[in-house]
């Protein structure tokens, strides 16, 4: 009995292997069992730990083994962890129909059939099986995350989590079902209590979601637009935790850098892998919803929402083109734009830009289309010297060369032109005469230059970048963005920024409008918008302070000289540049080769005074009275010369148009206005334009009531 007891003691240390490969082995015939009777046992957090246990036996004896190894074996290795730390990974596991035939015999080769490594892999591809339905293959996820919490095996270099989820993720997707669950549920596990307290844990966790996203399928659908949502989340949370970070740790400082990072690359490959930008733009429009007034949270907001718009401009999406702007993202953003922090409504029209004209933040889409293009390399494509604010510069020169190309081919075919344009010529130049006669002398000083060389520069090697891939606005919104522009304008909080932001979207809702057949009515609210922020640019008892009204006249004198550029009326393109350039002189803001509203950075060599400063209050009503109030003769002289240039209408179209043009703009109802709308001198200016329009239509009534009185008689 002693010698027999020995003899089964040695058998049990040294067919441990054996014993463990035995034990596997009834387990993944229980999962198997689970899986034809839709039952998950009690025990199978532990049935999952040991099957997780035994995946990477093989390995962890070799570590053992060359532990001695020299450091740069050890850097080889993590290198190539991409691919699986475990030599047989890639060893294809046959299905459960062939490893137990139909009378219950196994059907391996002894070697497996003593491996636990192998039957571990058995059991995976039976919990693959087993999670058909979100319930279930929640509950499978969830104990496996578990168990890398609890031993701590997320690393990407030398943990079992990605070779693990990359595994089941393989034999999920070669089921015919969908594995974007298993990113949707690993991004939801960052907020597990577990997970919350280990910040190394949380930067794991991101890595190992970015690297399964890389083997993902490219395809929409609910589960990735979820993690997308949740990858927001964290990002907007990251961000807001380094406005503060002064207050913090070196420590805490770098992690948060790294996370951030983390989170930003997993955000492109999760994007990329939704392969269309429709349902990322609705998912930027559900976290704009309802945005807060806290400063720091919604500037935060913003700033996602702009990343985001940034890499959805990086995918390659041949619908996108010729597409309408979503309308629910263009809702949300105009309540942003007249939000009350000036960098929010500042961001707002950065996402609108983006939106709208992808190019102007990634040159790929109308040089690559139909190539698709590698995540990996979207942040890269994103690193451009032009700001956002150029896309509408670049478009006026593309106008501005299909007209010159145009001007050439009308006079190759009729050399007669060249005498009626002389002509036009003078008649220019005598309108432009009177209409600096309605002016005083011109101010002599001069805003000092303001270095953007890199911005010219690539912003005319990349005009032809803007010709595709462009959104369009419907003849709503552009009736609502000049509204929400017109609000935005006479807002008390403005800065240099707002301004440029405000005239790169008016310019981009003008060339858009070229193309539509209500382009018109877009060239009248134009003009009547910006001859209205000229008045109430100087209108002094309102609740605009100098430096403002200062600015708001930049900014209407040059809406004027976009609309004239847009719809190629020279003249008054000709008078808004003078005017600009000549008479005032805002030190802030400049105008960049007529196409262009720029903000003057403050630096070396630039303004010393603070925007908004009592001294720069002072220079802007010097500024001020040295330009004349426009007159209702100067106004009448604009509008007669636009309505010339429509003269293919009829006479009582343009009869129309020109009196729309001598009344002040109102903005649309339904228009958002924000908290910042000033109730006093320009609402009155709209109040007083109201009861003419009311004088009007009474007046009209009582002649409609003669005439009928008249054919009784």
């Amino acid at each position: 009995m002693q010698i027999l007891g020995c003899q089964t003691l040695f058998d049990f240390v040294n067919n441990q292997k054996n014993l463990r490969a035995a034990g596997l082995q009834a387990i993944s015939s229980m999962i198997w069992f689970m899986g034809e009777h839709s039952h998950i046992s009690v025990e199978f957090d532990n049935m999952v730990s040991v099957v997780l246990e035994n995946y990477g036996g093989p390995m962890k004896n070799l570590e053992e083994n060359n532990s001695g190894q020299s450091r740069w074996v050890q850097e080889v290795q993590k290198i190539e962890s991409r691919m699986s730390p475990l030599p047989n990974f890639l060893t294809k596991v046959p299905s459960w129909r062939t490893i137990v035939n139909e009378k219950g015999e196994l059907n391996v080769a002894t070697e497996d059939a003593r491996n636990p490594s192998f039957w571990s892999r058995v059991c995976l591809h039976n919990m693959a099986k087993l999670a058909k339905e979100a319930t279930t293959a929640r509950r499978i996820f969830e104990s496996m995350f578990r168990y890398f919490d609890n031993e701590k095996l997320w690393s990407v270099h030398n943990g079992l989590a990605l070779p693990v989820l990359r595994e089941m993720q393989l034999l999920i997707d070669s089921s015919g079902q969908n594995a974007h669950y298993l990113l949707s549920i690993l991004v939801k596990h960052l907020d597990h209590k577990n997970v919350l307290k280990q910040p190394d844990m949380q930067l794991q966790i991101v890595e190992v979601t970015t690297s399964l996203a890389r083997d993902s399928k490219v395809e929409p659908s609910v589960a990735i637009l979820g993690a997308v949502s949740d990858v927001m989340r964290h990002l907007r949370k990251s961000i807001h935790c380094s406005l503060n970070d002064s207050n913090m740790g070196t420590e805490v400082i770098n992690w948060n850098k790294y996370f951030k990072e983390a989170v930003d690359k997993c955000l492109v490959q999760l994007s990329h892998n939704v392969g269309d930008a429709a349902p990322i733009l609705d998912v930027m429009a559900m976290m704009l919803e309802n945005i807060t007034n806290i400063t720091a949270i919604a500037r935060t907001t913003i700033c996602v929402v702009y990343r985001t718009a940034q890499i959805v401009a990086s995918i390659p999406n041949p619908s996108y083109l010729n597409k309408a702007f979503p309308e629910a993202l263009f809702h949300q953003l105009l309540p942003a734009m007249v939000h009350p922090d000036h960098e929010v409504r500042v961001g707002a029209h950065r996402i609108f830009s983006v939106v709208l004209v992808p190019s102007s933040v990634c040159p790929h889409p109308s040089s690559t289309r139909g190539v698709k293009l590698k995540a990996s390399s979207i942040p890269r494509t994103l690193s451009r010297t032009v700001s956002v604010f150029s896309s509408s510069a670049a478009l006026f020169e593309k106008l501005r060369r299909e007209k010159s190309f145009s001007r050439e081919n009308a006079s190759l075919e009729n050399k007669e032109n060249i005498a009626s344009e002389e002509q036009l010529e003078i008649s220019q130049n005598e309108i432009l005469i009177r209409l600096k006669s309605s002016y005083s002398k011109a101010y002599s000083s001069r805003s000092p230059p303001v270095s953007s060389e890199a911005d010219e520069n690539s912003l005319s090697n990349s005009n032809t970048e803007y010709e595709a891939n462009s959104l369009r606005l419907s003849s709503t919104q552009i009736s609502l963005l000049l509204s929400s522009i017109w609000a935005q304008s006479v807002s008390p909080q403005n800065t240099p920024q707002n301004y440029e932001a405000i005239a790169h979207t008016y310019s981009l809702v003008l060339l858009f409008s070229r193309a539509k057949n209500s382009s018109n009515e877009t060239l009248v609210r134009s003009f009547q918008l910006a001859f209205s922020l000229q008045s109430i640019a100087f209108n002094e008892g309102g609740p605009l302070p100098p430096s403002r009204r200062r600015s708001l006249f930049t900014l209407a004198t040059s809406m004027i000289l976009f609309s004239s550029k847009a719809f190629n009326i020279i003249p008054i393109a000709d008078y808004a540049k003078v005017d600009i350039t000549e008479i005032t002189v805002d030190p802030f803001l400049r105008l960049v080769d007529d196409r262009k509203l720029q903000a003057v950075n403050t630096g070396l060599n630039q303004p010393k005074n603070v925007y908004g400063s009592k001294e720069d209050d002072t220079l802007a009503l010097k500024t001020l009275s040295e330009v004349q109030l426009p007159s209702e003769q100067h106004r009448e002289t604009l509008a007669s010369e636009i309505v010339r240039s429509l003269g293919h209408l009829s006479e009582p179209e343009l009869s129309s148009i020109r009196a729309r043009l001598l009344r002040e703009f109102l903005p649309d109802d339904v228009c958002p206005l924000g908290s910042q709308f000033p109730t006093d001198a320009p609402h009155k200016v709209y109040q007083a334009s109201a009861e003419e329009n009311e004088f009007i239509i009474k007046e009209l009534q009582f002649f409609h009531l003669m005439m009928m009185m008249m054919m009784l008689l």
